[in-house]
């Protein structure tokens, strides 16, 4: 069971503790406060940052979430959700198709798009951090895609245990497709999913 600090005005503030009078802090309230925090001062926010909004001393930050690596991961579960929530509907009722492929990644853009700083943070960070990071996002978002593909495989008497592998190799790209694209101007998300999936559907033109 999570923790909960409870602290009152009339009770000295050892350190650790809460700032100020009495207030309930939790996981999600530390997380709550690191979204504001990364969406307002970007993805080079300090958990020094991340503690002054959650009214909390540094070492509660580390006590309900860890260190930088572990809200990057905890982030990045959330950021997940949102991922799996927009591409669930776009695969919705679908067998696969081209343009079912197109819409489950500019669904995946367009949640990049709605949280840039959030998705750069979370992707971001130290050599480690940035390989753990991808990896656990990747490792949470790929269930609407897996599932649709072993489907599909299925139904043309194809081997779907390949589903996993191939889910995950197009969310790591597209992780590395949005990374180029959030950089850009001038293209749209449904422009850069077109295109990425006429490569993934067709192949590469001229293939023996």
């Amino acid at each position: 069971m999570e923790q909960t600090a409870r602290v009152s005005e009339s009770i000295s503030r050892r350190p650790g503790r809460p700032l100020g009078g009495q207030l309930v802090v939790d996981r999600e309230h530390v997380l709550d406060a690191a979204e504001r925090v990364i969406r307002r001062d970007g993805a080079g926010s300090s958990l020094e940052a991340v503690a002054v909004e959650a009214g909390v001393t540094k070492p509660i930050v580390y006590d309900r979430v860890g260190g930088r690596a572990d809200l990057a991961d905890a982030l990045a579960e959330r950021l997940a959700d949102r991922m799996v929530l927009a591409t669930r509907t776009a695969l919705a009722g679908e067998t696969l198709s081209q343009t079912g492929l197109t819409r489950f990644i500019e669904a995946n853009l367009r949640t990049v798009a709605d949280h840039r700083e959030l998705f750069l943070y979370v992707t971001g960070g130290s050599t480690e951090q940035t390989a753990l990071g991808r990896l656990s996002l990747a490792g949470m978002s790929t269930q609407p895609l897996a599932k649709t593909l072993a489907v599909w495989r299925s139904g043309i008497q194809q081997d779907p245990g390949v589903a996993e592998a191939w889910a995950f190799g197009i969310v790591g790209m597209l992780q590395m497709v949005s990374q180029w694209w959030i950089t850009q101007e001038g293209l749209s998300a449904a422009e850069v999913a077109g295109q990425i999936s006429e490569l993934l559907w067709n192949g590469l033109p001229g293939r023996a």
